[in-house]
């Protein structure tokens, strides 16, 4: 997979909750906190409109359209180690020091259910493909199944000898993985609880991370040992070991497509591999302190990484054009945000919302000066599969379903188009963009 990539942006998370951060989320007893906050996890919702920065500030969710702050969710006593969106958007689980797990409603920021069991700090939260199912693991070395709709917990699948780190439920919902302090990964079915399979090869212990590639055939953990290692899911087969990082690998993340793996470390680098070969596609360097947590977003262009000093990166993977800040990356530093009530300071095209799609999608964009606006829309091998003549357009914020350029995800006869990455190129007088879409059915 070709890539380019560059940094666009530091976001200094400390200066946004400077003002507000000393009097939240503290144990009882306590009346300030002195330290400047870290973030723990990073995580972008499924649709991508929103992303979720959590640590010892609490949870705050941001619009990636317009790069405003939506929320600051505030009632969990101490970090918030984990978050989870569900697979429709609309609700949110986080876990941490508190040991226990609170579900939010995303669009309010109003808590749902809090769900208790967990006798210490709980590290890790997962909801299943189907949204019904939450899996938690913690410091009490079990991991925890509960029943979303209703609170109620399902079972507990015991096996691991220390702290539990990290869960993910496969792409079919059907497989759980685990991996914990006692070097291993363990592989559950969800549906009877039983221990499918135990995979070894780790050294020093403290599995910090598993994910699942999107086609459920790989896994791919990271550890304390400094490695990344790609397991066959079918067989439990180890198929390589990846190693370039000096320190602790802390975050793993598959892209969409599943050709590239990012991995987040204690040695303060980001590295991109290409999970067919096993080769170093390339190491971003920016953080200043341990890189906890990456996470791309479903566009396939965005990665974001999170580092322990409360500082985020965000980093644009642009195979056609070159990256430009997109309003998100600026408005997350409050010292420079952008009034968005007045009007656009350059024209621009964003990422289409949902992403991926189907049937249909909506391609939002902002106009810095009026002008005839065009989208044309092609296939991965540069055919023209449609055109959207939007005509004279004012000024503007074209973002919502109301005014941004809407695709029926059909071509110019009126098909339905196939799967697949397709492209789409914004005209607005003299200026020129590019970005990707994904279609999956």
């Amino acid at each position: 997979m070709c890539l380019t990539l560059l940094l666009v942006s530091s976001l200094y998370l400390s200066n946004t909750f400077a003002q507000d951060h000393a009097s939240l989320n503290l144990p009882e007893g306590a009346t300030a906190r002195l330290d400047r906050g870290t973030i723990e996890e990073i995580r972008y919702s499924p649709d991508g409109t929103r992303l979720a920065v959590v640590g010892s500030f609490g949870i705050r969710l941001y619009d990636t359209q317009t790069g405003g702050e939506l929320n600051l969710l505030i009632g969990h006593r101490g970090i918030v180690n984990s978050v989870s969106f569900s697979p429709d958007g609309e609700t949110l689980a986080s876990g941490g020091f508190d040991a226990v797990i609170r579900l939010w409603n995303v669009r309010t920021g109003r808590l749902l259910r809090i769900l208790t069991g967990h006798p210490n700090d709980i590290e890790s939260v997962s909801f299943s493909p189907d949204g019904e199912t939450l899996a938690s693991g913690g410091f009490d070395a079990v991991i925890r199944l509960w029943n979303v709709r209703t609170g109620g917990l399902l079972r507990i699948l015991t096996g691991h000898r220390g702290m539990v780190y990290s869960v993910s439920f496969s792409p079919d919902g059907k497989t759980l993985a685990s991996g914990g302090r006692d070097a291993t990964i363990r592989l559950w079915n969800v549906r009877t609880g039983g221990l499918l399979r135990t995979l070894e090869g780790h050294t020093k212990g403290w599995i910090s991370s598993v994910s699942f590639s999107p086609d459920g055939k790989t896994l791919a953990s990271g550890g304390r040992d400094a490695t990344i290692r790609l397991w066959d899911i079918r067989t439990g087969k180890h198929l390589r070991t990846l190693r370039r990082h000096t320190s602790w690998v802390r975050s793993v993340s598959f892209s969409p497509d599943g050709w590239t793996l990012a991995s987040g470390s204690s040695d303060a680098t980001i590295r991109l591999w290409d999970v067919r070969t096993g080769r170093l596609l390339r190491t971003l360097e920016g953080h200043t302190a341990e890189v906890y947590s990456v996470s791309f977003n479903l566009d396939g262009w965005t990665l974001a990484s999170g580092s322990r000093n409360g500082t985020v990166l965000l980093w644009e993977t642009t195979p056609m054009a070159p990256a430009a800040p997109s309003q998100l990356l600026v408005a997350l530093n409050k010292e420079v945000l952008i009034n968005t009530n007045s009007h656009p300071l350059e024209t621009s095209l964003l990422v289409n919302y949902p992403n991926p799609f189907n049937p249909e999608t909506w391609l939002p964009y902002q106009l810095a000066s009026p002008a005839e606006v065009r989208i044309m829309i092609y296939a991965a091998d540069g055919q023209l599969i449609r055109k959207l003549d939007l005509g004279y357009q004012p000024v503007g914020f074209y973002e919502s379903r109301d005014r941004a350029a809407y695709w029926d995800g059909k071509n110019a006869v009126g098909e339905p188009v196939a799967s697949g990455v397709y492209f789409y190129t914004f005209t607005a007088g003299d200026f020129a963009a590019t970005r990707r879409m994904l279609i999956l059915k």
